[in-house]
């Protein structure tokens, strides 16, 4: 690609590059989100959702209301 004097095949090449490793290579694909959401049933109770997946695990404060 950077070889290529013409705009219009630079472009054709890289979205060549991009085909390839989306389409034919990519195995996961991180995505990231602005907000977590957990969903969770109206009788359990005690659960605090936290901003991040690594904090506020401890299942100890959790109950049913049921």
């Amino acid at each position: 690609m950077l070889g290529e004097i013409d705009p219009g095949r630079q472009r054709a090449l890289m979205r060549q590059f991009e085909k390839y490793v989306l389409d034919e290579q990519s195995h996961m694909i991180w995505i990231l989100w602005w907000h977590r959401i957990v969903p969770y049933r109206s009788y359990v109770k005690g659960f605090r959702i936290s901003p991040t997946h690594f904090i506020n695990q401890d299942l100890a404060t959790i109950w049913l209301d049921k």
